[in-house]
């Protein structure tokens, strides 16, 4: 332990003797809390205050490699790898019998001999169509028509609440066409970020080649030229995750006429949506300068970026050489990672992601047990009653805007472990040797399920988040949180666990989760999850005080030389960790009613706040770590234990003192629903 805090728990014992009426002597904690809560992974030779990620995470970050078919390694991951052993055995038993939908389509893609012998067969019928159009319009709709199969083109498409009308569906295009992750890697000059277009160019011409296409170094440079056009056309990151700003409603014509040189009507309805009457257009500017570069650039050139899209859809389900050539790009030379994962691990992911719902059924049967959902029902409970607390006096709150979150709260829908009503997959031909067709055939079904949404009122039973994916979810527009069951496991969960690491790891992601809905973007959601201006300008003035004060704090944190973390492109995730993580030590304080238990010699608060160190436990690779830095809405993991900084509790808890690296002076520390 460090010395520091020998201190502390002396004082406490000492006023237990002199006042043991008032102060019982501890309960000794449950056997399973002492196994819980373990100290192997801390550094005592770091002061908390200097580093809270690396002294409660050293230990563990020194003895533990990164798999060399990782990109980065850590609790998400390992949660995640849990979930796919559970998920082999259910493949694998379903795949001994031919006829059962997992089982055929986990063996159509284990079948390594079948996928190699017929190369790049199954794909060439679309290839054909793109090498076939005769001009620019013909070739988008043909571009279009492979979206249903899950192939990208000029613009994405989806199916979603209406923002500015809840009690509808209704078609949303958005920037798109783009090989890298965003524009950033086409502008940057940075010499990194140009090796990474060299591979990038490079990759493009080992696709056109394997696909038997002359002269393919020239060609994929004027692909690679077009994609750098249409980026400079794109928002950035930061304005695109803006609520406001990506709402546009335009009828088809208006499109057309906004963003001419594009043929958008046709291309709608090749892909199935027949002359909507309205439509939101995310990044107006993007798509007209997209349809401008689409317009001046050659056939030839359009139609390579076709064939590329093609290739790079489906190049993980063709023979060796594309797969191969794939994971040398997206893989080792963008994530850094050096091998590809097993390929019965690829194929369980696959099933997870095509047949999300049967395997869940399967899975929440056998490994979410009644007594753990009642649980985290419970621990629910808690935090939606803290944030209300906190909602009913925020001094920075105007009354009528604090009425108004109150009530937005009340309506909120919380979700845990599995949906009401699962997916029936009926209508959808798996078959047990046709990889390649069955993965088209999955896509054009949820597809057609997509367009059947538009127009039609949501559905309260609809469930988008696969629970078999550690990860959870919050939507403002139908004011709802959704946490699956494979999130809700240990470490982040475990019924029994010590209470401080259940409330420190999922507490801390549920009140992530229900603080999104009041943070920079969620606070512009109402209580029926309608697009609007609620807050007065006094109330909008104190929240971005607080929001750029958190921006600085972040734009301040350089993970790698040169790279630091964009605080205007993070700051909704970080809202939502510092909320979150205020709102999970209200509600652990409430459970334990006052109890001050010694497990290994740390109280409770300085076991919750290790706690949710643990739970960001994570390494990276450089590559994939600079990747994260211009592209992720999230901070990496060590910045984001940090937020602990934030909090009165964990100086008071963990003896930090000015001078200390982490110190922030009380009128620095930012706060959005702690104690004011």
């Amino acid at each position: 332990m460090n010395p520091r805090f020998r201190r502390l728990i002396v004082s406490l014992t000492l006023l237990a003797a002199a006042c043991p009426a008032v102060i019982p002597p501890p309960t000794p904690p449950p056997l399973a809390a002492l196994r819980s809560f373990d100290l192997d992974g801390m550094d005592p030779s770091v002061s908390p205050g200097d580093d809270f990620y690396r002294y409660a995470n050293g230990a563990w970050e020194a003895r533990t490699p990164i798999p060399a078919d990782r990109p980065s390694f850590g609790t998400t991951q390992q949660m995640q790898d849990d979930a796919s052993e559970r998920l082999r055995a259910i493949v694998e038993e379903a795949a001994r019998t031919p006829g059962s939908q997992l089982g055929d389509l986990y063996a159509s893609f284990i079948d390594e001999a079948t996928v190699a012998r017929r190369g790049i067969t199954p794909i060439s019928p679309w290839l054909q169509a793109i090498g076939s159009a005769a001009d620019h319009e013909a070739l988008a709709v043909e571009t279009a028509r492979l979206a249903r199969f899950d192939v990208g083109g000029l613009f994405s498409v989806s199916v979603e609440t209406d923002d500015r009308e809840p009690g509808r569906h209704i078609l949303v295009l958005r920037q798109a066409g783009l090989g890298l992750p965003n524009r950033e890697f086409y502008e940057n000059t940075e010499s990194r970020m140009t090796a990474i277009r060299s591979d990038y160019r490079e990759y493009l011409e080992t696709m056109l080649s394997l696909a038997g296409e002359a002269d393919a170094a020239a060609r994929a440079a004027a692909v690679l030229e077009f994609e750098t056009a249409l980026a400079r056309a794109h928002w950035s990151a930061s304005d695109s995750r803006d609520a406001v700003r990506t709402y546009h409603k335009k009828t088809p014509l208006e499109l057309e006429r906004l963003a001419p040189g594009f043929p958008w009507r046709r291309a709608l309805a090749a892909m199935g949506f027949a002359e909507p009457s309205i439509l939101v257009v995310a990044q107006p500017s993007a798509l007209a300068g997209e349809a401008e570069v689409y317009r001046r650039t050659p056939l030839s050139v359009l139609q390579d970026h076709a064939r590329l899209r093609v290739l790079t859809s489906y190049s993980r389900y063709l023979s060796p050489p594309f797969e191969n050539a794939r994971f040398a790009f997206y893989g080792r030379a963008l994530a850094g990672t050096l091998e590809l994962l097993p390929r019965w691990r690829r194929g369980v992911m696959l099933v997870g992601s095509v047949l999300r719902d049967l395997v869940g059924q399967a899975y929440v049967a056998r490994h979410f047990p009644p007594e753990a959902e009642a649980q985290a029902h419970a621990l629910v409970a808690d935090l939606i009653a803290a944030l209300d607390e906190r909602l009913a006096r925020a001094a920075w709150m105007t009354p009528q805007t604090r009425a108004r979150a109150r009530a937005k709260l009340a309506r909120t829908r919380i979700r845990l472990g599995y949906p009401s009503k699962w997916i029936d997959y009926a209508g959808l031909e798996i078959v047990r040797d046709d990889l390649v067709g069955n993965l088209a055939r999955a896509s054009a079904f949820q597809f057609e399920r997509m367009v059947a949404r538009l127009g039609a009122p949501p559905d309260p039973d609809e469930w988008l988040a696969p629970v078999t994916v550690p990860n959870a979810y919050a939507s403002a527009s139908v004011n709802e949180i959704i946490f699956p069951a494979a999130v809700l496991q240990p470490p982040l969960f475990d019924p029994s666990a010590d209470p401080a690491l259940n409330y420190a790891g999922i507490g801390a992601t549920i009140g992530h989760e229900l603080s999104h809905l009041f943070d920079d973007q969620g606070r512009k959601y109402d209580a029926d999850g309608r697009l609007g201006d609620w807050w007065t300008a006094e109330d909008e003035h104190n929240f971005h005080s607080r929001e750029a004060a958190l921006v600085a704090q972040y734009d301040d944190y350089e993970p790698l030389p040169g790279q630091r973390v964009q605080g205007s492109l993070t700051v909704g995730e970080n809202i939502a960790d510092l909320a979150g993580l205020e709102l999970a030590l209200a509600a652990y304080r409430r459970s334990r009613g006052g109890t001050n238990d010694l497990i290994k010699g740390f109280t409770p608060e300085q076991r919750f706040f290790l706690g949710w160190a643990r739970a960001w436990r994570t390494k990276y690779r450089d590559h994939a770590l600079r990747a994260q830095l211009l592209s992720d809405a999230h901070a990496p993991a060590r910045e984001r234990t940090w937020t602990v900084r934030n909090l009165d509790a964990w100086y008071v808890a963990f003896d930090v003192r000015p001078g200390d690296r982490l110190y922030l002076p009380p009128s620095q520390r930012v706060s959005f629903w702690g104690t004011d």
